[in-house]
């Protein structure tokens, strides 16, 4: 079958099993009977722990659809292209297409495996990276003038307000990755992404190369992640958390 790129998730967003980030699909497991939470993030809220859910975390999985697939192939499942390209989206995107520090054999085993089941990797990355609208363009290099680098040129720090939304007409769909724009800049250890989702919602998008841990920072502010790849939704006005993000994010540094 051939590949959907709308079937793929694009956005960095991923609920990190943070009670924060899974704002939009809370009410649907506040009323679901049952729970099954599978993840691989080293912070984790009490999702999943009511009397009949299930819980499984794997910390040393790079991704959470390597954890799919290898119960998949434990159990002798079929897995035909559209499920085998579905787990290697999961595996590619949540590895920075094998660029990040949770990049390892078992990872890079797993993605062989998917691909001598029919999935075609160029096809996935054109579907899912050069498909940008001019308008993903224009938010692009309005967030990359208004950078700022700030603690001895070791964070960069990037915004995107509603008005930036209103002046290219991007929607907010079109953020996902965005923070890797800045990581490419040399001699930052950190980079932020700061988005305003509304007059009162904020969220944080948190990198690192090396030495800091962004997950345990973002779960000072109800998010979580990964070591490297973190992020949070904070309630509160923009003078006041930006501020403080930024104070804490430098603090760490």
């Amino acid at each position: 079958r051939a590949f959907r790129s709308d079937r793929a998730s694009r956005d960095g967003r991923s609920p990190a099993c943070a009670a924060s980030q899974l704002e939009p699909i809370g009410p649907f497991l506040a009323q679901a009977p049952r729970t099954l939470v599978i993840d691989h993030h080293a912070t984790r809220d009490p999702i999943g722990t009511r009397e009949g859910d299930l819980r499984y975390f794997d910390e040393s999985a790079g991704a959470t659809a390597l954890i799919v697939f290898e119960w998949l192939r434990a159990c002798g499942a079929e897995i035909d292209r559209e499920l085998a390209t579905a787990l290697y989206v999961g595996i590619a995107t949540d590895s920075g297409w094998f660029r990040f520090s949770n990049t390892d054999v078992r990872m890079m085993q797993a993605a062989t495996d998917l691909v001598g089941l029919g999935v075609d990797p160029n096809a996935v990355y054109n579907a899912i990276y050069q498909q940008d609208s001019h308008a993903k363009l224009r938010l692009i290099a309005r967030m990359l003038e208004n950078l700022e680098v700030l603690g001895d040129g070791k964070l960069a720090v990037m915004q995107l307000r509603p008005e930036d939304f209103r002046a290219t007409g991007a929607d907010d769909s079109m953020t996902a990755d965005l923070i890797n724009e800045a990581t490419r800049l040399a001699g930052t250890e950190a980079t932020l992404m700061i988005t305003q989702e509304s007059d009162d919602i904020i969220r944080v998008n948190f990198r690192s190369k090396s030495s800091l841990d962004v997950s345990q920072l973002a779960r000072r502010f109800g998010g979580g992640g990964h070591a490297r790849a973190a992020g949070a939704r904070l309630h509160g006005k923009w003078d006041y958390v930006v501020p403080r993000v930024i104070d804490e994010t430098l603090a760490a540094l």
